[in-house]
Parts: structure tokens; sequence; C-alpha cells
């Protein structure tokens, strides 16, 4: 009984965030699930119906035309104050987690994909000079 749960949740999450891949859902980890889902085939992931907050404080206006685009393991992002999203990096899933993925910059973030939204929660310190106003924590809400 508990297979054929699993099996129906898979299912479900493939549904919600691969959109048509041709992943067999049944067989795919949840790595290679939440891989397909960030990429989002290959559309970027937008502020523009979605939300930026930073300890707990509306930012959206000053990310104003973010976007940002997962590749395989590879990301680019434009309108992404450099120090909260540079514009182009690597990532790599934290100890294999799917809802982990650690920046080549250092920064951990909690990722969850659902109901075409993508929701990335982080923290930024230590960034220094003109840029100390930055340091918090953010939660980046974005749609497709």
């Amino acid at each position: 009984m508990k297979t054929k749960h699993i099996a129906y949740v898979a299912i479900i999450v493939f549904s919600i965030g691969c959109k048509g891949k041709t992943i067999d859902p049944v067989k795919a980890t949840a790595v290679e699930l939440k891989l397909a889902a960030l990429q989002n085939e290959s559309k970027p992931w937008s502020v523009t119906s979605g939300s930026v907050t930073k300890d707990g404080f509306d930012v959206s206006s000053q990310f104003d035309g973010f976007t940002l685009t997962f590749g395989e393991f590879t990301y680019s992002s434009k309108n992404g104050l450099n120090s909260a999203w540079p514009s182009t990096g690597t990532w790599e899933f934290s100890n294999d987690n799917p809802n982990k993925i650690l920046r080549n910059d250092g920064v951990l973030m909690d990722a969850t994909v659902a109901n075409n939204s993508l929701t990335l929660k982080f923290r930024v310190s230590d960034v220094g000079g003109r840029s100390n106003g930055l340091d918090g924590e953010y939660v980046f809400v974005l749609s497709e």
C-alpha cells in the first residue's frame, strides 16, 4: 500500500512541476523530479505575479523585472541585486536533498515548487561594503 501511495505522490509532483517532460514519474528520483520542475521547460521564473520579502518586509519593488532561469546545475538571473541573486552561477542539491539548493557562492536555500510557483528561502550574510544593507533573510515567490 505504501508503494502505491508513493507512486501517486510522484505522479502528482510530476504533473505539477514537470509539465510533460519525458521523465517517468514512477521511476524518477525526487532529485530528478525537482530538477525538471526547477528547469521549468527552460522558461524563466518571474517575480511579476509573485513577491520578494527581506526579513519579513516586502521588497518586491527592488526586484522589478526579476527573472530566474535554471539550467542543469546552472542559473541565470536578470534584475536581481547581485548579492541576493548574482547574474549567473552554478548550484547543486545540498547532500542530494531535492529541497535544499546550494549556490556556488555558498548560499544555501530551501526550494519548493508547487502550483506553478517556485518559493526560495535563503539568508545572505557578510556581504560587507556598499552592499551591507542587503544582509538578511529573503523569500522569493516566483511564478511562470
